[in-house]
């Protein structure tokens, strides 16, 4: 009897460090530079910590990436399908519902990218974790999500 509630114990301990671990991992990974940008020390990119918040095409994703201001930097842009893939977390939800870090706030499933190919463009689904496309003027459940390229992390004072 004691054996079996050791065994229980000893499982209940391991699923909980595995939980720590990876909650621990994530925080060190992702770094709240301000209250409007995240920087992901694994791939190197800085990303807005929202969406645009409502339906938009690809091409006013686009130039709303290009234009957008945060944190002093106005060299945003427009991810491609591999960036946005980064933030995909496999088999946990965010605070938002979808598959992404906790860190990035997004209104729906699906950030168009910057790969555009015939009249359409890829997007990123956190709900599923695919990368179907879109013709360039649909809108619904699309949304921007604005990053930038930095070789380390810079910070401003």
């Amino acid at each position: 009897m004691r054996l079996i509630r050791f065994i229980i114990v000893l499982l209940l301990f391991s699923g909980f460090s595995q939980a720590f671990a990876e909650e621990t991992q994530n925080k060190e990974r992702f770094q709240v530079v301000d209250k409007s940008i995240v920087f992901d020390s694994q791939s190197g990119l800085m990303w807005a910590s929202q969406d645009n918040g409502k339906d938009i095409d690809w091409y006013t994703a686009k130039k709303y990436c290009e234009e957008f201001e945060a944190g002093g930097y106005t060299d945003w842009r427009l991810p491609d399908i591999k960036e946005l893939a980064t933030l995909y977390t496999e088999g946990k939800k965010g605070k938002s519902g979808y598959f992404i870090t906790d860190f990035i706030t997004i209104t729906d499933c699906c950030p168009w990218s910057a790969d555009e190919n015939m009249g359409g463009a890829a997007i990123f689904s956190y709900n599923t974790g695919k990368k179907p496309a879109g013709f360039l003027a649909d809108t619904y459940q699309l949304r921007a999500l604005p990053v930038r390229s930095t070789k380390k992390m810079e910070m401003h004072e």
